[in-house]
């Protein structure tokens, strides 16, 4: 068996040291900035409102805040790691992003000093945001780097899932200041053994395999002057609109439809159970299909459920425009680095993803600020729901729009 074949082989055993970088990745991401820094930032809400007498505006500000921030931090991201690699980056991150989480226990009522932690959070987590991962990943896999993003991205899923059942333990026990106390440990004293142990990108001198090439591929600028680039941008900048700010209103928009808040938090649930789902379904299917039509059919599904939530869609027809979201949800991102290493490689790829992904990230600013702007000026979610509804609508045109193959084997071409 040839050194080539060996190593495709391989990724069909669950013994294959790549499954344990996917495994320790998923699990560390389940605790990293986009779960702990974003996705908790709503069950703060309340009690700091209750502490410090500020609106839920106030409060709320902080998402829009932390979306811009990443859009700055994304590329420097991608740079620092095509720099550095994987491991000088992300270790140091993470008792710096870990004290960051800790320091907010001594937040004083000061509106500066609460925007401030939030614009400085995201740089100490500066190598801990989704790319790092997906790079260390992506250069231990070939026929199965589809199903290997997938796991891998789960992480986030899980994480959507279980950091609002510690945050919520946490702050009912002990209060809010003690929530973030123990949020800082959690990200110090689980992922950072984690990932020093088992998150490794791929040996220069590993026979076989792409990772033994470590610098091919195109540079930053030649891949940024292609169409595919371009369209990739396009296509995740109109996704991005939509996607921090169904996550933030899917349940105040049904509770406004008339939905009992308790119902309306069981969507938000399947929401999230979707979204894990999504990203183990889309790996399953890139390894199968081309990765142009995976992410159209997942588009359009959010797009006909912004469209049927946008005509008060209420009942059981909530949990299936969730269910759609969700799977949008969990497909997105997996797509995005099966994509980029299959067209450009691995030479440039965290600069290439961070550029992208901070397009993403001014989007999903965007959208969090224009859909309760629309709904306070209308006084209904409607008319921000059918702007979504158009703008998926023209970002599965634009991924339809990218032509040409992808350079990674499906799994057909992988032996047994």
């Amino acid at each position: 068996m040839t050194d080539h074949a060996a190593t495709m082989g391989g990724e069909n055993s669950p013994r294959y040291p790549g499954w344990t970088v996917v495994l320790a990745s998923a699990v560390a991401l389940a605790f990293g900035p986009s779960t702990v820094a974003v996705l908790s930032l709503g069950l703060f809400m309340r009690p700091l409102q209750a502490d410090f007498g500020w609106t839920r505006t106030d409060v709320a500000l902080a998402t829009t805040i932390v979306s811009y921030m990443v859009v700055v931090v994304s590329p420097l991201q991608g740079w620092l790691i095509d720099r550095f690699g994987v491991r000088r980056v992300m270790l140091p991150s993470i008792p710096a992003f870990a004290l960051g989480i800790a320091a907010l226990s001594l937040l004083p009522p000061l509106h500066w000093v609460y925007y401030a932690a939030w614009v400085v959070i995201p740089f100490l987590g500066v190598g801990l945001f989704p790319l790092a991962y997906v790079k260390a990943v992506s250069g231990w896999f070939r026929g199965r780097l589809g199903l290997a993003l997938g796991v891998t991205n789960a992480g986030v899923a899980v994480g959507a899932m279980l950091v609002p059942l510690v945050v919520g333990f946490l702050i009912q026990g002990y209060g809010w200041r003690s929530a973030y106390l123990g949020l800082g440990c959690i990200v110090l004293f689980l992922t950072f053994p984690i990932v020093w142990l088992f998150v490794r990108e791929r040996p220069v001198d590993a026979p076989g395999g792409e990772a033994a090439r470590p610098m091919t591929g195109d540079s930053f600028g030649a891949a940024a002057r292609t169409p595919t680039f371009a369209l990739l941008a396009v296509a995740f900048l109109l996704i991005g609109v939509m996607n921090t700010a169904m996550i933030v209103h899917q349940v105040p928009l049904l509770v406004d439809g008339g939905m009992a808040p308790g119902r309306a938090a069981l969507v938000q649930t399947v929401f999230g159970l979707f979204g894990l789902f999504g990203r183990l379904l889309t790996g399953t299917l890139l390894d199968r299909f081309s990765p142009t039509r995976v992410m159209i059919v997942f588009i359009l599904g959010g797009a006909l459920a912004c469209g049927l939530y946008a005509m008060g869609a209420a009942g059981d027809m909530a949990f299936v425009c969730a269910a759609l979201i969700g799977l949008l949800f969990g497909a997105e991102f997996d797509v995005l680095g099966y994509m980029i290493k299959g067209r450009f490689g691995l030479k440039s790829f965290g600069r290439i993803y961070g550029a992208i992904f901070a397009v993403f990230q001014f989007g999903a600013g965007f959208g969090a600020a224009l859909l309760p702007m629309a709904r306070d000026r209308f006084g209904s979610y409607a008319p921000g729901l059918w702007i979504f509804t158009g703008l998926l609508v023209a970002a599965a045109i634009a991924v339809a729009c990218i032509r040409g193959g992808f350079k990674t084997e499906k799994l057909a071409d992988v032996p047994a």
